[in-house]
């Protein structure tokens, strides 16, 4: 188990997974301290998946993302990091997160999966353990922007068996998921 800085880290949602693939990994609550990890998986990450989570070209991930990702409150803003052991390092391979918009009913939803641990079903699992995650928070309502042209995504939504609409609005498609 990963040793919490924070006295408020929720620790119940560690939990090992193993993928398609038969690669064994940690999925466990984001850290104020995970940063440079974070950091590290944006740097690995192609510019078209860069893309796809951003919805922009992003040359470096940003201090202020870098905080807002890190800077969790567990409850209303909520982060998991899936994680595996490189040359004996941690590194992340995948995130999920949520986080409440002030300004709409609803909250904002996304994940990212480092290119070489894609399609391995790592963000399925992911995105199913913080909608789960959120529910036990009283969210129930999601929402989030993607490319028009991401069939990954949709086709993973679809599997989720959650009600999901697509608006289509200046080229994005708005998601909501309830």
């Amino acid at each position: 188990m990963h040793r919490a800085i924070n006295k408020n880290y929720p620790c119940q949602y560690e939990r090992h997974f193993v993928l398609k693939n038969g690669i064994r990994l940690f999925i466990r609550p984001v850290l104020s301290t995970d940063g440079d990890l974070l950091v590290d998986l944006f740097n690995r990450m192609s510019a078209r998946s860069i893309y796809l989570r951003f919805l922009r070209r992003l040359d470096a991930l940003p201090e202020d993302l870098i905080r807002r990702f890190t800077q969790v409150d567990y409850h209303g803003e909520f982060a998991l990091v899936a994680m595996v052991q490189k040359e004996g390092e941690e590194i992340i391979v995948g995130v999920a997160r949520y986080g409440q918009n002030p300004h709409e009913d609803a909250t904002d939803l996304a994940v990212a999966v480092c290119d070489g641990w894609q399609h391995f079903g790592l963000g399925k699992i992911l995105l199913l353990k913080i909608i789960e995650i959120a529910g036990e928070n009283g969210i129930l309502r999601f929402t989030g922007m993607m490319d028009a042209q991401n069939s990954v995504i949709r086709h993973m939504l679809s599997e989720l068996g959650y009600k999901v609409t697509y608006v289509f609005r200046n080229g994005f498609f708005q998601v909501s998921i309830a």
